[in-house]
């Protein structure tokens, strides 16, 4: 049997796959299964998988599927995992050598849940665009060993929402019948935070192992594909049902709105003014009583739900976009 599952979902990625293979194929850590759904690619990603194949001796379990997406892709890549764990990989990121043995010994060292390492985020150039991310380590206390109730103010915020940089047990996924969204964007969030919920035991490791590749956040394109940042509002109104719906769960509140107004600030960013209208009346509507300062975790998350509810959508989004010029200025200065 692997000790390492490894899902990961292929869709027209031939521009990066290679590099994306290679950096697992020279991985310190062998003893893992890679499993790629090719997702019904158009360009030459099948090709690129069938090549590596041809070249190393059947490194990848390859499984063609019509297009359905990524998260129905690791959905049905799960199914085929034969792992002690599983880690679900993105087709176009690079993996440090040591990334799955330093996931693995933390793994084996306190038998927990997930495991949690850091990364870069980088252009597709290869230039850095934010450095360190992942993990807020100054919400967990320094504790190597922790579940929601270690941290009940930061269990949803103390981490990236992305599945990438996080090592499942594999029993722990099946236990709690973990699924990912069928939705085109924002697939892994509803998944990583329930997770973050269910876990007895979550572990990190204090290393860089993945540079996460984004497209230039300020392109055109990219906004136009970051307009499915909405579904994200509609997923933590999912998960405010299971987590607070008849439950005694309320010590949780307090990360929760915080992670809330978290997705808020990542998705405006990417959003056109007719889309940061629609999300701002998201925001109007979800608070309607307006939580106490106390009940976020940073200052600046209650501030901003101030200004949402005091002025109207129009007006706050002029105000953001004033403010967003005024900080590239600065930066340009």
């Amino acid at each position: 049997m692997p000790q390492i599952s490894i899902v990961m979902p292929v869709y027209n990625s031939e521009k990066y796959l290679k590099d994306t293979l290679e950096s697992l194929r020279q991985q310190t850590f062998q003893n893992y299964e890679l499993i790629c759904v090719n997702d019904g690619s158009t360009d030459k990603s099948l090709e690129i998988l069938e090549d590596f194949n041809k070249k190393y001796n059947n490194f990848i379990k390859i499984i063609s599927t019509e297009n359905q997406g990524a998260g129905a892709s690791r959905n049905y890549g799960f199914q085929f995992a034969k792992g002690e764990t599983t880690i679900f990989l993105d087709s176009d990121d690079y993996f440090h050598p040591n990334f799955l043995e330093e996931l693995y010994n933390q793994y084996k060292k306190t038998n927990s849940d997930i495991v949690i390492c850091k990364y870069d985020v980088t252009l597709p150039d290869g230039s850095l665009y934010l450095k360190n991310q992942g993990i807020r380590f100054d919400t967990i206390l320094k504790k190597e060993i922790f579940n929601k109730y270690d941290i009940p103010d930061y269990i949803f915020c103390f981490c990236n929402y992305s599945p990438w940089n996080k090592l499942y047990k594999t029993e722990f996924i099946r236990k709690h019948n973990l699924k990912f969204d069928n939705i085109p964007y924002n697939n892994d969030v509803f998944f990583v935070i329930l997770s973050l919920f269910f876990a007895d035991k979550i572990t990190t490791v204090d290393k860089i192992l993945v540079n996460y590749k984004i497209f230039n956040p300020e392109s055109a394109t990219s906004k136009r594909k970051q307009s499915g940042n909405l579904n994200l509002c509609q997923i933590f109104d999912r998960l405010e049902k299971i987590f607070f719906d008849n439950s005694g769960n309320e010590i949780f509140r307090k990360s929760f709105n915080s992670a809330y107004m978290f997705v808020f600030m990542y998705c405006i960013k990417f959003l056109d003014n007719k889309d940061k209208k629609q999300l701002v009346g998201i925001i109007k509507n979800r608070f309607k009583q307006i939580p106490e300062r106390k009940d976020f975790c940073k200052s600046y998350l209650y501030r901003n739900l101030l200004f949402i509810k005091i002025f109207p959508a129009q007006v706050y989004v002029l105000i953001y976009e004033f403010k967003s010029i005024i900080k590239k200025m600065l930066k340009c200065s």
